[in-house]
């Protein structure tokens, strides 16, 4: 049972088993010889997978050997999360549907054919040279480059390590992903809006209308789970915000902190009618301040 090719995952192939077993299992009006043989292939897989090379960060991808290196560009998000990301890689060579194979452009210029002298037949057999055509296509395919066959792309589905950071190289064995070369990735974690990977924490950079800190009881904020209201007097307090333990993924089942490093906006031009309102406001709060004290 030679599945391997038809799926792109780990968690692929576990779900096929699964789907499997319910169809095959002897208690479900299965054949029992086909559920032996599934359950052999799966254990056979699952002790082949223990020895494939798992993905791994690397300092420097090797001088010598067969691998291919690029650079993979990840959001804030994928490198704090982890999960599962698509990506094209080199597959094998096919023909060239532009020249047909040939390596040469079929609407650019052509010569006669020296050989044949033009006349495209010698001792009345075909030209071997022009194929009987009596004239030579000179200019290489500007798609293959005049070797006549093109790589294709294939797509690949990888697991993204926790813990990443930018610049760190990624290895991916040959294994792992089914081709006939290693992949080395250099990761690239994209510039983000308000998100800033820093160590093993997250930095939410805002900036808050201090209006909002006086009128609201609760104000909206970025989480890596989405928006999300947390008491708006932490804003009164001059110093970021520690949401613990929201912050990136990180190994050995841990998670770092999300910081809310905020700035109190104040608009510079202030309607003439809205600072007499605010005036106002401050007349009134000075004046219950007083009576309380």
């Amino acid at each position: 049972m030679n599945l391997l090719n038809n799926f792109k995952s780990f968690e692929d192939i576990k779900h096929y088993f699964r789907e499997q077993v319910k169809k095959l299992h002897p208690d479900k009006g299965g054949n029992k010889e086909d559920f032996l043989n599934l359950l052999e292939w799966y254990q056979n897989y699952l002790k082949n997978y223990k020895t494939i090379p798992k993905i791994k960060v690397v300092k420097n991808p090797p001088l010598k050997g067969n691998y291919f290196f690029s650079i993979l560009d990840l959001s804030v998000e994928e490198a704090a999360l982890g999960g599962k990301k698509k990506i094209q890689i080199f597959g094998g060579e096919k023909v060239c549907p532009k020249c047909n194979g040939t390596g040469k452009n079929q609407n650019g210029k052509i010569q006669v054919c020296n050989f044949c002298q033009g006349k495209g037949i010698i001792d009345n057999l075909n030209c071997p040279y022009c194929k009987g055509e009596g004239y030579l296509y000179i200019e290489n395919c500007k798609e293959c480059k005049g070797k006549g066959k093109i790589k294709t792309l294939k797509e690949i589905v990888i697991d993204i390590p926790l813990g990443l950071k930018n610049r760190d190289i990624l290895f991916i064995p040959k294994e792992a992903v089914n081709t006939d070369y290693d992949l080395y990735l250099e990761i690239n974690i994209l510039p983000h809006p308000y998100f800033i990977l820093d160590g093993t924490n997250l930095i939410y950079k805002c900036n808050i209308p201090f209006w909002e800190v006086i009128l609201k009881k609760e104000i909206s904020v970025k989480t890596l789970e989405g928006e999300e209201y947390i008491p708006s007097e932490l804003f009164t307090q001059g110093t970021p915000i520690v949401l613990k333990e929201r912050g990136p993924f990180l190994e050995n089942n841990k998670r770092g902190n999300l910081i809310i490093d905020f700035n109190l906006y104040v608009p510079k031009d202030i309607p003439l009618e809205a600072m007499k309102l605010i005036s106002k406001a401050v007349k009134i709060i000075e004046k219950r301040s007083k009576n309380i004290i």
